[in-house]
């Protein structure tokens, strides 16, 4: 029985994990994380917790985002599935909005039924007289939400359920998860996933960025992004199962900051008015319910999905590095991150 450590258990770990237990039912799988879904007060590294996550496509304007698209659209395939088979997941089917200050010359070629979100995403350009003051373009698609929380625990629930076993230790390295496997009772293990946001081995093409987020108890029917000429930008996400909006929200590369900063959400909360005023029509009508900061793993170049052979027997599968999109790049990285994995336990040795 082949015996796979995963590394991390934020939306990748787990995604890449409930997929290895469908794709290698026999193989002897354990989640090894400083954090989990059920941790009570989970830090700021523990990005997966503090995510909006919604869908929103980016234009393919090069190799990584060709590649992005890609994986994004396999993830609605799989968000799809899940909304409609297991809405307790927390993932709901939401029309998704658009409203671009400063649109680039390429989008301006899109047109009502043209492909944006995916197959059969019911795009639709928005007329002039539909933009709110201050935009040029705007259009409307088939999204998809998440209630981060639920679906984090259903993701969980899902791999324990079917057999798969989770430890929570703090690795100071991915090569480290080899010797701790051996001492602490869990076997000799020749192939470790790494999934950590941690930057374990420092790759210097690893950057943090900090997101501030508000989550406030109003409800709003749709995801919408405004995207100001100044490069800024507000969203609205609404998390399923009534769990109120995400405001959002900021990036702040390099910053290192846990705790929420209340300017920045003042800061929010008066451009969510100014930019929906149909959602809440003045700052002292919100109901906070908290403020989210997390620090994402991004990766100048887009995931890092390769195998690293660490000896004859030993190898790591790494697979991190999604920055703000690990949600909807989920099922489609677990793909090629499983596909990589049983083609390394395919080539690996036998002794």
């Amino acid at each position: 029985m082949e015996r796979i450590i995963i590394i991390g258990s934020g939306v990748t770990g787990l995604t890449v994990a409930n997929l290895m237990r469908t794709e290698l039912p026999f193989a002897n799988i354990t989640i090894i994380a400083a954090e989990t879904p059920t941790t009570p007060c989970p830090s700021a590294d523990y990005a997966s917790m503090w995510a909006g996550a919604h869908y929103r496509p980016i234009p393919r304007s090069s190799r990584q985002l060709e590649q992005e698209f890609d994986m994004a659209l396999r993830t609605a395939k799989f968000m799809k599935g899940i909304a409609k088979e297991a809405p307790e997941a927390g993932v709901k089917l939401t029309p998704g909005v658009e409203y671009l200050e400063d649109p680039p010359k390429a989008i301006l070629s899109l047109k009502t039924g043209d492909m944006y979100a995916g197959p059969d995403d019911e795009f639709r350009v928005l007329e002039q007289a539909e933009l709110p003051l201050g935009v040029k373009w705007g259009c409307e698609y088939q999204s998809y939400c998440i209630n981060v929380p639920v679906y984090s625990k259903w993701l969980l629930d899902r791999f324990l359920t079917s057999g798969g076993r989770v430890v929570k230790h703090c690795l100071s390295s991915a090569a480290e998860a080899f010797e701790f496997a051996e001492k602490n009772g869990l076997g000799k293990v020749s192939m470790i996933v790494n999934c950590s946001g941690r930057n374990f081995d420092q790759d210097p093409k690893v950057k943090s960025i900090r997101g501030q987020t508000v989550l406030v108890k109003q409800e709003y029917d749709r995801t919408v992004t405004r995207q100001n000429r100044d490069g800024t930008w507000s969203f609205l996400i609404p998390r399923p199962l009534h769990g109120g909006t995400i405001i959002g929200g900021t990036k702040e590369i390099g910053d290192m900051e846990e705790r929420p900063r209340p300017q920045t959400r003042e800061q929010l909360l008066r451009q969510s008015v100014k930019s929906f005023p149909d959602f809440v029509e003045s700052v002292q009508k919100f109901e906070v319910v908290k403020d989210n900061v997390g620090r994402r793993p991004w990766r100048e170049g887009g995931y890092r999905i390769e195998i690293e052979s660490i000896t004859r027997d030993k190898k790591i599968v790494h697979g991190y590095g999604a920055g703000g999109r690990g949600y909807e790049l989920s099922w489609g990285a677990a793909e090629k991150i499983v596909a990589l994995v049983k083609q390394a336990t395919t080539i690996a040795p036998k002794l």
